[in-house]
């Protein structure tokens, strides 16, 4: 997973959905997505808190690149994010899922046979799925 998802989720306070929607009990990230999340911290991002709560809480496990990792990090373009390319990795090797929200990132997924799903694809699997409805969401707009 990377970390534009995983932000988007947090943001609205909303990650149990993702372990909802993948029906796992853990998530996975590259060491490079925590970074990431532990910058966002730095910056003063609070819902980046609630991230590495669940991965103190060892809902979210993160992993490190091996040298074969490395190697394939490194043949892709460096315009992608270290969290992209490390997520990119690690689902090679494990043959896993990326979730990403970058098309660039799918392209490259797609023409190195990852497997990847974005925003909209999980959006459609909660509703299908009928986890959440964003027909019963409710907003609270200010008056201008």
């Amino acid at each position: 997973m990377d970390t534009d998802v995983l932000s988007s989720f947090a943001k609205i306070e909303r990650l149990p959905l993702l372990f909802a929607v993948f029906d796992q009990d853990t998530l996975n990230i590259a060491a490079a997505v925590e970074n990431e999340v532990k910058t966002g911290i730095s910056k003063g991002f609070s819902f980046s808190n609630d991230i590495i709560a669940l991965q103190t809480q060892r809902q979210i496990r993160t992993y490190h690149t091996s040298p074969v990792d490395q190697e394939f990090m490194n043949s892709l373009p460096q315009t992608l994010e270290a969290g992209e390319r490390g997520s990119m990795a690690l689902c090679k090797r494990f043959a896993a899922t990326l979730v990403s929200n970058e098309r660039r990132v799918m392209h490259h997924c797609q023409t190195n046979g990852i497997h990847c799903i974005n925003l909209a694809d999980i959006l459609r699997l909660l509703w299908e799925l009928k986890i959440f409805n964003p027909n019963r969401c409710q907003r609270n707009y200010k008056q201008a």
